[in-house]
């Protein structure tokens, strides 16, 4: 059986919305662990901050 026109433009807007939702996924779990990682760091003065200060 072959697809008609019609079924692949069905399966590749699937196969795309599939690759989005996997590419936006990682873009969240990546922000997420990053944030996680350096959750400690946010609240440290910029290195450029402390050096004019002394």
């Amino acid at each position: 059986m072959q697809a008609t026109f019609f079924q692949k433009v069905l399966l590749c807007m699937i196969a795309g919305f599939f690759a989005a939702a996997l590419m936006q996924w990682g873009r969240v779990f990546v922000t997420g662990a990053d944030d996680a990682l350096n959750a400690g760091y946010k609240n440290r003065t910029p290195a450029s901050q402390v050096a004019t200060n002394r």
